[in-house]
């Protein structure tokens, strides 16, 4: 009797998702039983052996679609992730979510552990890939909040939960995805694709990597492949293995984990090297030990490879056989780049913008006489709500700082264009610019009107 009750929830709450026409193919796709209850990996609906899914990037994250009990959310796709987490939920969301308690959740950050709750029986779908039974975190900190960073609504991350079960093929250039049916899966036939063993620990996957600090100081490393990192490399630092900064550096911001703020020192290293793919010369943050003490937990790891390397690839993940494929692609010798800006924007509100549009012109007058015609327009304005950009963070010794920017001014035009036509990541790339670039911008600043310029120099 209370399988038959639990069945009768899940015969409602799946059809409601995926619709009658396709609820018999997935009772006989899993089996009619009580078993199929009991399972909670994502799998696919019906016959399907792969799922082709198209992704945003922002940041150099992969942004997927994904629904939650019925509701569609977006999640960056984080194989570092060994839960899945919702950090953005609105009020009017309506998101249902079951079985819920109040839990500590504890990751990256110099702060304390937050206050969140633990959600399970609930049921997860992305086109024809469906789960059910999943558990699902949610975090209420404000302070964690990837949409106002990334100008987007984000409202989660998922990885070891999705990737599990598949192998997923990820082509950074076509933006796409692919999830395959691990018992029919083939490697990769090209001589291009080099293949590595994976290591796991508490469901992360972790890949032998050589690091050269410099010509006298090489390391044999274990690195998190970590998508929903953005930058290139992180490293732990740790004196007594040699692993500590070489060259130059400089202090930064490095984002926001689960329990506060992440910084550390952004440098550059000769070489890192997977295999026989070398690059040279890349960027590394070397992350202060009080925001890494929690990962550190895991002895053997010495930091991560992110998504600036991991984008140079066409990617296979095989969990289930625990190893990945890697081909490069026309971006592997590309120059890994810091923001030579030092602005980190945030979304902060919309504005009400009055834009004019002609819609009707009349030509009046004497055709006989040229200089006494004369033109009516017709103009229709229109009202729409448009993005408004503040600095969140000022690296300090940057060009930004030096000309006397500051943390909450408004951007209200860039290079002469307003600064709402421009999307977030639009001028973000406008800070990776070539050096000596300018950039001029009009700020707000507590109702004052305020005119810069910044030069782009390389900050090491």
């Amino acid at each position: 009797m209370e399988d038959y009750k639990v069945l009768k929830k899940y015969v409602s709450l799946v059809t409601m998702i995926i619709g009658p026409k396709y609820f018999l193919l997935f009772l006989f796709s899993f089996g009619f039983t009580s078993s199929m209850l009991s399972q909670s990996e994502m799998r696919f609906i019906g016959k399907n052996n792969k799922q082709k899914i198209h992704f945003e990037t922002n940041n150099n994250l992969i942004i997927i679609p994904i629904t939650v009990n019925g509701k569609n959310l977006s999640f960056i796709l984080d194989s570092g992730a060994s839960k899945t987490i919702i950090f953005n939920v609105a009020s009017n969301d309506s998101i249902i979510l079951n079985k819920s308690k109040k839990i500590k959740l504890r990751g990256l950050g110099s702060g304390e552990p937050i206050e969140g709750i633990r959600s399970e029986d609930n049921i997860i779908k992305i086109k024809n890939i469906m789960g059910i039974h999943q558990t699902i975190y949610v975090v209420f900190d404000n302070k964690f909040d990837l949409s106002l960073k990334m100008g987007k609504t984000i409202h989660g991350i998922i990885g070891y939960d999705l990737l599990k079960n598949f192998v997923t093929k990820i082509d950074y250039r076509k933006k796409q995805l692919i999830f395959y049916n691990s018992k029919d899966f083939s490697p990769p036939n090209s001589k291009k694709y080099k293949n590595f063993s994976l290591h796991f620990h508490h469901k992360k996957p972790y890949l032998d990597a050589l690091v050269n600090l410099s010509d006298t100081s090489r390391h044999s490393t274990k690195l998190l492949i970590d998508s929903g990192n953005s930058d290139a490399l992180w490293l732990f630092e740790n004196i007594e293995a040699g692993i500590t900064t070489q060259n130059n550096f400089f202090i930064d911001h490095m984002g926001d984990g689960l329990s506060g703020s992440i910084d550390g020192k952004r440098s550059k290293i000769k070489s890192f090297k997977i295999g026989s793919f070398i690059f040279n010369n890349p960027t590394v943050a070397f992350l202060d030990s009080t925001a890494t003490s929690y990962a550190r937990s895991y002895e053997d790891r010495d930091g991560s490879i992110g998504s600036r390397i991991l984008n140079r690839f066409t990617v296979y993940l095989d969990y289930p056989h625990q190893r990945i494929y890697l081909k490069k692609t026309k971006s592997f010798d590309k120059e890994f780049k810091y923001n030579r800006a030092g602005i980190e924007l945030m979304y902060a509100g919309k504005t009400l913008v009055k834009e004019n549009n002609i819609v009707n012109k009349t030509i009046l007058g004497n055709q006989q006489f040229e200089e006494r015609t004369s033109i009516r327009f017709e103009i229709d304005y229109k009202y729409s709500f448009k993005p408004i950009y503040a600095i969140y963070k000022i690296r300090p010794g940057s060009p930004a700082e030096q000309i006397g920017l500051q943390v909450n001014d408004i951007i209200s035009e860039i290079n002469g264009k307003p600064a709402y036509e421009y999307k977030l990541q639009e001028i973000r790339n406008l800070f990776y610019d070539d050096v000596g670039t300018p950039i001029k911008f009009k700020i707000n600043r507590k109702n004052t009107v305020l005119f810069y310029q910044v030069r782009l120099v390389k900050p090491l």
